[in-house]
């Protein structure tokens, strides 16, 4: 499986991205409940529209906190990987230049 740093950062964005929309979310909830009160004068409607209302707020809550932490898991991610990826790299260019000078069978010396 290759992964690539793009991939990983690309989806933090998306994440960053539905983050955003989560807010706006809550933002036009919190702007259509304004006026309506405590839960009106005794109307059950109305109490059940503020219950309603507290469990929503409560999930978007949630689901922006759990996109805020995902997005920083998967830009970690994306750091870790690349680093990972450097170490690899560095690991075999180091084993290439320590046997740069091994002839190949029948081969010349230099020839690889």
């Amino acid at each position: 499986m290759k992964s690539t740093k793009s991939v990983w950062s690309g989806a933090g964005r998306e994440v960053q991205g539905l983050r955003g929309d989560i807010k706006k979310a809550l933002t036009k909830l919190e702007d259509e409940q304004q006026g309506l009160g405590a839960g009106g004068s005794g109307v059950q409607s109305a109490a059940a529209q503020q219950e309603a209302y507290h469990s929503w707020k409560r999930y978007l809550d949630a689901m922006s906190g759990r996109c805020s932490v995902l997005q920083a898991q998967l830009e970690k991610a994306a750091d870790h990987l690349e680093k990972n990826d450097q170490a690899v790299r560095s690991s075999f260019d180091r084993l290439s230049d320590r046997y740069e000078e091994t002839p190949g069978v029948g081969g010349r010396r230099g020839e690889k």
